[in-house]
């Protein structure tokens, strides 16, 4: 997937909570990548999300939350991540 690497900041959609399928801020930690070295076309990675503490829900007890095996979607769904929206 063009332009994904360790570091880049996306929107991640919340799956559960008060504010189910809001989307939060994340920074990409680690790009599941192919055989090859390449990565995957779905973007599957793992991101450390930056939630609304615990207004987004008591079980994310803080104000970050490790999220592994996210996959990409250009559509914003539950669990899954896209690129920031333009303002």
């Amino acid at each position: 997937m063009k332009g994904l690497t360790e570091g880049r900041i996306v929107h991640f959609v919340l799956p559960d909570g008060p504010h189910a399928g809001e989307h939060r801020p994340a920074i990409v930690v680690k790009v599941w990548r192919q055989g090859d070295g390449t990565p995957p076309t779905d973007g599957y990675s793992n991101l450390v999300v930056f939630v609304d503490g615990t207004n987004d829900g008591a079980h994310f007890g803080g104000c970050i939350s490790w999220q592994t095996s996210v996959r990409f979607s250009e559509e914003p769904k539950s669990r899954t991540w896209h690129w920031i929206e333009k303002a």
